[in-house]
């Protein structure tokens, strides 16, 4: 066996490149053997210095979360992540990989912050990317009927992966329900993207069978464009684009006046034939403000993912709750 490598073979077992071997040997970080006659052709390294220097990589490799791993579980884009990694002073592993690349990976205790700050910014409102799976186009609750004419509602799991849960609690993966049992959806989730004029909100409880069948009707009426959703352990928040909508299909019979106001918590509806007319619960309304301050509202508000209107109803809440909390 020889007791040592090539360039190449360092580059492989390292990860990086052979001009990256050359720097680390002007570094000291591995030891290059001396061959002043030019006697083989191919530059050698001590195999003892590589070998040790990838164990301890090996030993120092990051076992938190990825950046994108994080994401996915909290409904953020990554870029989110790292301006939240950027303003913390808290402990974030890096890793170099290869010349420029670098991984990095989050341990628990900034994970943790992490989630906590996007529950404390995260708008009232859900973002889409929680209710609604572009790729797969897909929304959360939507339903889907079985080839025996069954319906059965799209959900995500505790790890968020898409799909169905049988009676008996069976999980079954969302393509597993499409391509072998050929589940297939009962109504389509889109329709013309509506201005925002404010919002008209509502609250369903999970343990009443009459908002799973106003929340069909909302996706067929109004479509994932015009919604807004945010899940709950017990109740779902529903957020509807205010204004008036002709009305594509049937009130169903079940859906009284009644009914509808003890789902409304924010806002009003006007209930006649064929259309039905959304009036927000909020007010518009204009402040005047200095030009570095609007200026520093709006990145801030950015930076978050949230609309000034939002930013502002969060930080004057907060600023309410605490107090209310002192008094």
């Amino acid at each position: 066996m020889n007791d040592w490598y090539t360039r190449q073979q360092v580059a492989d077992i390292l990860g990086i490149s052979k001009a990256t071997v050359y720097h680390y040997a002007k570094q000291k970080k591995i030891i290059k053997i001396e061959d002043p006659h030019r006697l083989i052709r191919e530059a050698r390294y001590k195999k003892e210095e590589v070998d040790a220097l990838a164990e301890e990589r090996k030993r120092h490799q990051p076992t938190g979360l990825r950046p994108s791993e994080l994401a996915k579980q909290l409904g953020v884009t990554t870029q989110r992540i790292y301006a939240l990694i950027q303003e913390t002073d808290l402990p974030v592993d890096e890793l170099p990989v290869g010349d420029e690349r670098t991984i990095y990976s989050i341990p628990d205790e900034t994970a943790i912050w992490i989630r906590q700050e996007i529950e404390r910014t995260a708008s009232a409102r859900g973002t889409r990317v929680e209710f609604y799976d572009a790729k797969l186009d897909i929304a959360l609750y939507q339903c889907f009927r079985t080839q025996q004419g069954q319906d059965i509602r799209v959900l995500r799991n505790d790890n968020q992966e898409w799909g169905f849960y049988l009676q008996s609690r069976t999980w079954i993966p969302f393509a597993d329900g499409v391509n072998v049992f050929q589940y297939e959806p009962a109504y389509p989730i889109h329709q013309q993207n509506h201005s925002v004029r404010g919002y008209t909100d509502f609250s369903l409880p999970k343990d009443l069978q009459e908002s799973f069948d106003f929340l069909d009707f909302v996706y067929q009426v109004w479509g994932i464009e015009n919604i807004r959703i945010r899940e709950h352990e017990r109740h779902i928040d529903l957020s509807i684009k205010s204004g008036v909508v002709a009305l594509a299909i049937p009130v169903p019979e079940a859906f009284s006046e009644s009914m509808i106001r003890k789902l409304l918590v924010l806002g009003d509806v006007v209930m006649d034939e064929g259309q039905w007319t959304l009036i927000s619960g909020y007010r518009r309304t204009t402040f005047d403000l200095p030009n570095n301050l609007l200026d520093e509202l709006q990145g801030i508000s950015k930076l978050n993912n949230l609309s000034m209107s939002e930013y502002v109803e969060l930080a004057l809440r907060e600023k309410m709750n605490r107090e209310q909390t002192n008094d």
